[in-house]
């Protein structure tokens, strides 16, 4: 089963250049730009036979998944455990929420088979910590994390995982688990 991880739209603490704080709430809504992403990764996702629509609880992903909703005809599903790191919180609480991902969409890829297409609207560090949990097991360490703002992110752009064997052309050995085929892709996005 494939699994695709949307990042939010740009929310105001993306947009944000001033010195001063923004307040968490008045940081964690979508710009209009924001918004204007969601509305055109809705449009260009529509098509690509989305199943299940799953958001994060925090409000910049909400606002996200609701807007994709209104075009894949969707209602979103909030997963709690899905919230973007944050301060205070240690490397090991952000792996054990991507093993409870890990092991929801496993489960669920065990009972709906390939014809299931989920979407999680999510942040880009906790599909980071996605990522580099696959690739490297338990090779992904703190010290590791450390670096992984050199892996780049953008807003409103979908991720695509797989679950599963995933055979390489040319004979080349399977890779079993957890798999990346696409990274921060917004086909969508004429720039």
């Amino acid at each position: 089963m494939r699994v695709l991880f949307l990042r939010h739209g740009e929310s105001a603490h993306n947009a944000h250049t001033g010195e001063e704080e923004l307040s968490a709430e008045l940081g964690d809504v979508l710009t209009e730009r924001g918004r204007a992403q969601a509305e055109a990764a809705g449009e260009g996702l529509r098509d690509q036979g989305i199943t299940r629509l799953f958001t994060s609880p925090m409000r910049r992903a909400t606002e996200t998944a609701e807007a994709l909703g209104a075009a894949l005809d969707l209602r979103p599903e909030p997963i709690p455990y899905a919230f973007e790191l944050h301060h205070g919180e240690t490397f090991a609480d952000g792996i054990e929420r991507v093993h409870l991902l890990k092991a929801r969409f496993e489960q669920e890829a065990a009972a709906a088979g390939d014809d299931d297409l989920p979407l999680l609207v999510t942040h880009g560090i906790l599909t980071r910590f996605f990522l580099l949990d696959s690739v490297l097991g338990d090779a992904f360490t703190a010290q590791v994390a450390e670096r992984i703002w050199h892996l780049g992110s953008a807003n409103c752009a979908v991720s695509t995982f797989k679950v599963g064997e995933v055979v390489e052309p040319g004979g080349a050995p399977a890779a079993v688990g957890w798999t990346c085929l696409s990274w921060m892709a917004r086909p969508w996005d004429p720039q």
